[in-house]
Order: structure tokens, then C-alpha cells, then sequence
């Protein structure tokens, strides 16, 4: 008798605990409940997180980065990377500084190395004097940090010609992140368009539409992404064949969220308040602008959050391969396409320091688009 009364005290308390917590939520709105789910997920705040310091490492590369994308530095040709020390010899603490290099030849095997030089010391300081740099159409000559005299600072090594590995590591930011946000973008709106379309009119239309979209997604995407990219004009500008390479991505892209999209609005139109706005006189723009994308939203969003990583990845692994991004622009697969063979990569790993930002910036969008999904999730508890 007393367990069944225990029970029966267990079961009150937590249909008082929904109904305060129903009653706690019922005066948000949808976008706030989201942004409430959202902030308890510490794998997808996390994420927002990485995000938010991907964007700042491409908006502010400029100030970011020591140096501009091809300052160079002959005297240090393949240097490896120059460690931050904050103690001094005798092991008392020291202002932030680094060490030169001295070069030393290996009589046997005749290999050139790198040892520190305890003479060569230069202080380590914020907010720096250095390369001139843009943005928003204004010059600046301040970077985030630097040495007080001058002399070159190589926090990851530089490459065969002598250029700063973690400057254009971060400008590199730019083209990746570019390249990522308007494929990914161009994607959306197209299979959004040609989805929503398709799943409202149906008929001859939506028969039509569906054939197209069977036609691109049967083909392999490696194999025609290699032969489509073998046809662009290589002494065409570098800005050309960036246009043309996303072009090339969009192309292939678009079917994934176009077929989504058009099963989500066949449901959708089946509804009642879209019956009841049909009733009434409703136009097909005014029931797809208020009824129907609006409902789309929460999945095109989850969407767009999973594909940026993804086009990040074929970006970079295409131009490691040569056949995207060409210099003079930068972005993390060209860097990696000086490491193609294992001598290169045994002179110099420090030049595989961009695989750092492309995990990182990958992850931090998984988990972004985990959070988001979750928090989306009509049926998610609060």
C-alpha cells in the first residue's frame, strides 16, 4: 500500500513539473525556444564557439596575420617553426620572446639544420607595426602581434619560397570560407526554389522537375567533379576560375535540398492552414511566402550548416589536387599542395598546419548544425 502511495506522490510531482515547465514556455515564441534549447546544448554552443572564430580569422586575416600572403623572407627558405618562450635561461619568468635560428651543416649527410641561437633574442608585443593591409576600404599597418624590433616572426615555419605558414594559413581562411558560404548559399537558393515549386504545383511541372533532378544525382560526384574542373581554362584569371569552380559545385549541389524540400511541401500542402487559406482566395505567392517556406526554414538552416563543412573538405581536397583555387589566391588546399610527395612532407610538416583549421572548422559546423537540428526538434524536451 505504501509503495502504490509513493508512486502515485512520484507521478503528481512530475506532471507538476511539466506543467510548470509548459507554463514556463508558453509565452515564447517559436525562434525563442529554439535560441533556449540551443544555449543548453554545450556540444552545439561549442560549436557556434569554433564558428564564430573561423569568421573572425577570415574577417580580420589582415590584422590576424603577421604578414601579407607573398611578403617573403629569403633568409629563412623551409625555416621551422619558432617556438614563444617565457622564461629566461636561468628559469626566471621573462617578457614573451623568441629565438633566431643558426644554420648547421651535417658534414656526413651534408643536411642543413636549425638550432636555436640564444644571441638572436627579439621581444614578443601586441598590437604591432607591420604589413599594410584593407578593410572596408581602409588601410591599416597594425597586426594583433609581432617582435618590438622587427624582425621576422615564423610561428608555424615558412615554405620553399620563404612565406609565413600561419599568414597565409589565416588569409587562406578567406578563399575557403568564400568559396564555402557562396556554393553553399547558391545551393540553397536554387534547390529551395525549384523544391518548393515542385512540391506545391505538382503535375507536369513537378514530373519534369524530378527527372532533372534524378538526371544530376545519378551521376558518381568525384569522377565528374574531375572532369568537369579538367575543362576550365587555365590561363584564364585566377578570379575567373574561382567563379567557375563554385559554379561547377552549385551545379551538382542543388538536387540533395531540392528533393528534401519537395516531399517536406507535399506534406505541408495537405495541411489545413493551407487548405483554409486556398478556401479563402488565398494566392499561390501569398500561401508559399506565409504558409509554406516559412515551415521549410528550421530544415533548409540544418541544411546549409551541414553542407559549408562538406564543400569546405571537396574544396580543399581539389585544390590539394591542382584542379580548383590557382595561385596567386591562397586557401588551405593550395597550401597542402606543396605537400604532395613524402620528401616535401619530411623537409617540411609544419607546411601541413592548414589540416588544423580545416578539422577544426569542420567540426565546429558539425556540431553547430547538431545544436541547431536538436533545437529545431518540434518534440525536443526544454
Amino acid at each position: 500500500m505504501q509503495h502504490w502511495r509513493g508512486v502515485k506522490q512520484m507521478s503528481t510531482t512530475t506532471i507538476n513539473m511539466n506543467a510548470e515547465a509548459n507554463q514556463n514556455t508558453s509565452g515564447l515564441s517559436y525562434w525563442q525556444l529554439v535560441r533556449r534549447r540551443f544555449m543548453r546544448n554545450r556540444y552545439g554552443v561549442a560549436g557556434l564557439i569554433g564558428c564564430i572564430f573561423v569568421l573572425c580569422s577570415a574577417i580580420f586575416a589582415g590584422f590576424i596575420a603577421p604578414y601579407g600572403v607573398e611578403s617573403k623572407d629569403r633568409k629563412a627558405i623551409y625555416h621551422p617553426p619558432q617556438s614563444i618562450n617565457f622564461f629566461n635561461e636561468d628559469g626566471s619568468l621573462a617578457r614573451p620572446y623568441i629565438l633566431g635560428f643558426a644554420e648547421e651543416m651535417d658534414m656526413n649527410t651534408f643536411e642543413i639544420t636549425f638550432v636555436p641561437d640564444p644571441s638572436d633574442r627579439h621581444d614578443l608585443s601586441l598590437f604591432v607595426d607591420g604589413d599594410s593591409w584593407s578593410f572596408l576600404g581602409m588601410e591599416f599597418s597594425t597586426h594583433l602581434f609581432g617582435t618590438t624590433s622587427g624582425a621576422k616572426f615564423h610561428l608555424l615555419g615558412t615554405d620553399s619560397l620563404g612565406r609565413d605558414v600561419f599568414s597565409r594559413m589565416i588569409w587562406g581562411t578567406r578563399i575557403t570560407l568564400l568559396m564555402g558560404i557562396l556554393v553553399m548559399g547558391a545551393a540553397l537558393v536554387i534547390g529551395t526554389s525549384v523544391g518548393v515549386a515542385s512540391g506545391y504545383y505538382g503535375g507536369r511541372f513537378d514530373l519534369v522537375t524530378q527527372r532533372i533532378v534524378e538526371f544530376v544525382k545519378s551521376f558518381p560526384d568525384l569522377p565528374l567533379y574531375l572532369a568537369l574542373v579538367a575543362i576550365l581554362p587555365r590561363r584564364a584569371e585566377p578570379m575567373t576560375i574561382f567563379i567557375m569552380f563554385a559554379a561547377i559545385l552549385v551545379l551538382l549541389r542543388w538536387a540533395d535540398i531540392s528533393r528534401e524540400l519537395r516531399g517536406k511541401v507535399i506534406a505541408l500542402r495537405s495541411m489545413e492552414y493551407v487548405r483554409a487559406a486556398v478556401s479563402v482566395g488565398a494566392s499561390d505567392k501569398r500561401i508559399l511566402a506565409r504558409h509554406i517556406v516559412p515551415n521549410t526554414s528550421s530544415h533548409m538552416i540544418v541544411w546549409a550548416t551541414y553542407q559549408l563543412p562538406e564543400v569546405i573538405l571537396l574544396e580543399s581536397f581539389l585544390s590539394f589536387l591542382g584542379v580548383g583555387v590557382q595561385a596567386p589566391m591562397v586557401s588551405w588546399g593550395t597550401m597542402l599542395n606543396q605537400v604532395r610527395d613524402f620528401q616535401s612532407f619530411a623537409a617540411a610538416p609544419w607546411l601541413m598546419a592548414p589540416v588544423a583549421m580545416i578539422i577544426i572548422s569542420v567540426l565546429a559546423f558539425n556540431a553547430f548544425g547538431d545544436g541547431m537540428r536538436d533545437a529545431m526538434d518540434p518534440y525536443a524536451n526544454d
